[in-house]
């Protein structure tokens, strides 16, 4: 079905961010969702955050109000009278966290409901067009959030993933509840609450990322990594995306075989005339003199635990039953993490099962097969410890 299109209120001020938090206090279920512009920018920035409430759409300007004005927002999110419905919230959270420091309380995750219901497809525009019969248009996906003025038909398609959450919402939770799986829904997203931002590790590997980076090896490994380096620092400067400073097949093919002067730069695929301007002299440089790279670690053998591996596969195979009975994914009812954690724990009551599972639905729904499982491993060590040296 397809619907006029929406025409959200835009927000630029504090006094329109606190007028419209009022109304969306007073509805007590706000859909929330953000868009950023990470595809477009090294250094990501929060763009745009999309509310819907009671039939009205508003779509806030983060990069026009700044961080103080946003304070009426921050508090509805940590208003707990106030539910907020969000689809794959663990991103925005994040940025949420970190842009803002706002905490979002009373989540109701509707891509997490719709994990619990078992449906093949979790994706927000698949569980519109389903519940609600509305096709919503993808084609702004790669949009660049962070470029103003923003048109008319951008906010309309931005209003248009929080515009039929609360209808998707209602609808999953009616199934979940004639299911029995209302409180494993609210624990999940209660879970999700704590999500916060975490800094990225320095990672002095990371040009091993690049395709193929990883086979290059001795003067050819240290040009690739200096290239590396030298891209991050000046992608960062320019706030721009790496890719857009040089590609990386560009850059393992300069590190394999570095040009001897900038004609044979700009005849490298991918490298250009304007990158040769600006930048040919500097990439020549760190092409000539990388800093020695350290050794590559030999690979390290480990001991493969037999009896710990095979004490994984009857907690999966425990696990995988009982998932194809439920209707549902195998890693939404028990990780990898929580299976191993399982089987080194040998937990012998419920309450330590869902410690080691990090939910108590899940050891309310695996407890007969695991805790069986745990007791027999248990058995098995107390025999072994018991039998004569």
């Amino acid at each position: 079905m397809e619907l006029p299109p929406l025409n959200p209120e835009l927000v630029t001020d504090e006094g329109g961010v606190l007028r419209v938090c009022r109304r969306a206090t007073a509805a007590g279920t706000v859909a929330l969702d953000t868009e950023s512009d990470s595809l477009h920018s090294y250094h990501h920035k929060l763009c745009l955050i999309q509310l819907s409430f009671a039939g009205e759409h508003a779509v806030l300007d983060p990069l026009a109000i700044g961080r103080e004005g946003l304070w009426p927002l921050a508090e509805v999110l940590a208003d707990p009278r106030v539910e907020k419905l969000m689809h794959g919230a663990d991103y925005d959270l994040r940025v949420l966290d970190r842009d803002l420091g706002a905490r979002v309380v009373r989540l109701a995750d509707t891509q997490v409901a719709a994990q619990l219901l078992g449906e093949p497809q979790t994706g927000l525009a698949a569980l519109v067009e389903r519940e609600a019969g509305v096709a919503l248009d993808k084609k702004y996906q790669r949009a660049d959030w962070g470029e103003r003025p923003l048109p008319a038909e951008l906010l309309a398609y931005a209003a248009g993933d929080t515009a039929y959450l609360d209808l998707v919402r209602t609808r999953l939770a009616v199934r979940l509840d004639e299911l029995g799986r209302g409180a494993w829904w609210a624990e999940e997203c209660e879970a999700l609450e704590a999500v916060r931002w975490e800094p990225p590790v320095p990672d002095a590997l990371a040009f091993e990322r690049i395709k193929g980076a990883k086979k290059l090896a001795g003067e050819a490994r240290d040009r690739i990594a200096a290239l590396h380096a030298w891209r991050e620092g000046v992608a960062s400067a320019e706030d721009v995306p790496p890719f857009k400073i040089l590609r990386g097949e560009t850059m393992l093919a300069l590190a394999a075989a570095p040009p001897a002067d900038l004609a044979a730069l700009g005849a490298t695929p991918g490298v250009g005339r304007g990158t040769v301007r600006r930048a040919g002299q500097e990439i020549l440089r760190v092409l000539a003199s990388p800093p020695k790279l350290p050794p590559k670690p030999k690979g390290q053998r480990f001991a493969i635990d037999r009896e710990r591996e095979a004490r994984l596969k009857q907690a999966r195979e425990a696990r995988d039953r009982v998932a194809k009975e439920l209707g549902i994914e195998p890693g939404v009812l028990a990780p990898r993490a929580g299976l191993e954690r399982v089987v080194d724990g040998l937990p012998g009551d419920e309450a330590v099962l869902a410690q080691c599972l990090g939910r108590r639905w899940r050891a309310s729904v695996l407890a007969p097969g695991l805790l069986a499982l745990a007791a027999t491993w248990r058995e098995g060590a107390r025999r072994l410890d018991a039998a004569p040296a």
